[in-house]
C-alpha cells in the first residue's frame, strides 16, 4: 500500500474506517490517502476524516437511543453484508432450548 505510514501510531481507526468504507474487494483499490512523506496533506486528509465522524457521532447521539443504536448497528452489517456478499438476506441461527 503506497499510503502505508511508519510514523503515523494513533490514527489506526481512522485508516480502518476508511479503507472499510472504500474497499470494493478489487484492484487497484486506492482509499484516496497520499503518500506520509506529503505528510501536511496526509494530516489534513486525517483531520477532515476525523472531523466527519465526530460529526456523525455527535447528531446520531442527540436522538438515539440504546435501543436505536443496536437496531442502527445491525441494519448497517447486514446491508454491508448483503452489498459486497449479495446476499439475499442474514438467516439468524435456530436456537433451540
Amino acid at each position: 500500500m503506497d499510503w502505508r505510514t511508519l510514523q503515523n501510531r494513533v490514527d489506526c481507526g481512522v485508516f480502518t474506517m476508511r479503507y472499510m468504507e472504500t474497499y470494493k474487494g478489487k484492484s487497484p483499490w486506492n482509499p484516496g490517502f497520499v503518500n506520509e512523506d506529503k505528510k501536511a496533506i496526509q494530516d489534513s486528509q486525517l483531520r477532515f476524516l476525523r472531523k466527519q465522524v465526530y460529526d456523525k457521532a455527535k447528531e446520531f447521539v442527540k436522538t438515539a437511543s440504546t435501543e436505536d443504536v443496536l437496531n442502527d448497528l445491525d441494519n448497517k452489517i447486514r446491508n454491508r453484508l448483503d452489498q459486497f456478499f449479495k446476499l439475499d438476506k442474514l438467516k439468524k441461527p435456530n436456537v433451540t432450548s
